[in-house]
């Protein structure tokens, strides 16, 4: 009897298990629910701890609401001018009304991946074709309108999904492919563009440093000129101090000539050296007959 009444307890609250199970479900934050009647009617469900009825009469459809990444190959798309380019977009969304998503897709996140896809490339052709080669593909990045072309996308796909209860987040382009001939004639371009930088920089170049070269000599001969005017002071100032020392000589030449004789002496015998001339040579008679020279 005991064994029993374990095997019926045991039983019961499995029962009870399967049947809260059966009659209950919980929507967790980052879900989003649609309850389907029995009838055919379906609304949005909140998220939190829920009760309901078994099936058939309540289906209970869950969907992730974070935010979806999507990613395609390389699409060819033509330019404005007719060039071929290879674009790689991605975009992320979210489930914005999980009822229109519901009846749009049936809840099916790949077969909206799918259609989703075909209104960004269908988007992607409309408004590349909007630009020229050169606005999407430059080495100038005032030139470039990817942001703008990314942002553009964007708003067209759009226009399609807000009835599908997808709301797209954003449209960027992942990366850029050319084929040969785009190829070539893109590096000849380029090479040209650098070559003209060069040719501009250099130019700047060499009026700034003509520029330089002028204004160093213009300097210089400020400078010059500063110094011959200031030479010429102190060329006037050392003749009227020496036109004093002339008029004191006229008064005493003798002294004047001694003089002479002396500096003569002492610039020749400024270092050590050693001279074998007449004794009687001016100024080296002073050495030996200075006062016969002094009389002179």
């Amino acid at each position: 009897m005991k064994k029993n009444h374990v095997t019926l307890t045991i039983g019961a609250i499995l029962v009870i298990i399967f049947g809260f199970m059966l009659l209950t479900y919980q929507v967790r934050h980052t879900e989003v629910a649609i309850r389907e009647t029995i009838t055919g009617s379906a609304y949005t469900i909140d998220e939190g701890f829920k009760f309901r009825f078994p099936w058939p009469i309540n289906e209970i459809h869950k969907f992730d609401k974070r935010i979806q990444n999507s990613e395609w190959n390389f699409e060819t798309t033509s330019t404005k001018e007719g060039k071929p380019i290879l674009v790689k977009v991605f975009a992320t969304w979210q489930i914005s009304n999980a009822l229109k998503f519901f009846k749009s897709f049936d809840g099916d996140l790949a077969d909206a991946n799918s259609k989703l896809a075909d209104l960004v490339r269908s988007a992607q052709k409309t408004v590349i074709g909007e630009y020229t080669f050169e606005q999407i593909v430059n080495t100038n990045l005032d030139l470039l309108k990817l942001t703008e072309i990314e942002n553009k996308i964007r708003e067209k796909a759009s226009e399609s999904t807000d009835k599908s209860g997808i709301e797209i987040k954003m449209v960027g382009i992942k990366r850029l492919g050319l084929t040969a001939s785009v190829t070539t004639a893109v590096f000849g371009r380029m090479k040209a563009e650098r070559q003209a930088r060069i040719e501009e920089v250099t130019a700047d170049g060499e009026k700034e440093a003509k520029m330089l070269m002028a204004e160093a000599d213009l300097k210089a001969n400020e400078i010059l000129a500063k110094a011959q005017a200031k030479a010429k002071v102190l060329r006037g100032e050392a003749e009227a101090a020496s036109a004093k020392y002339y008029k004191e000589f006229e008064k005493n030449p003798e002294l004047a000539n001694f003089l002479f004789n002396l500096n003569a002496l002492e610039g020749s015998l400024k270092e050590n050296a050693t001279l074998i001339l007449d004794p009687n040579t001016p100024p080296f008679n002073l050495l030996t007959q200075p006062n016969k020279a002094s009389k002179e």
